[in-house]
């Protein structure tokens, strides 16, 4: 059964969402991070940690993968730092596989 969000963690999650997206856009220095896309964030329900999904090319998939989990912590503590939160949660990055799925269909579907 599917579990109906609070308002509050609807907020957390867009909140989350939008500071990561400027942190990959400004604060990163590895130019590969950014071609990353966060497509959605999930907190859990006590939000202690979060689900951070991300989209990007596929032949990087394996790279930036590890290198946004090993930056989860500077991710985490430049969070703490701009949002007002009580505490942080805890950041693991997902790859998100339904953009590109989604383009592979829209290129079947324009050669036929």
């Amino acid at each position: 059964m599917l579990q109906q969000l609070s308002f509050r963690s609807e907020r957390v999650n867009e909140l989350i969402r939008r500071e990561l997206v400027l942190l990959l856009k400004k604060e990163t220095k590895d130019p590969r991070l950014q071609t990353v896309v966060i497509t959605d964030v999930i907190v859990t329900r006590d939000l202690t940690s979060a689900k951070v999904f991300f989209s990007v090319d596929e032949s990087l998939q394996k790279v930036i993968a590890p290198l946004l989990n090993k930056a989860s912590g500077f991710f985490r503590t430049s969070l703490s730092q701009s949002l007002d939160l009580r505490h942080t949660p805890s950041l693991s990055f997902i790859y998100d596989k339904a953009p590109n799925t989604g383009a592979k269909i829209d290129d079947l579907l324009s050669k036929l």
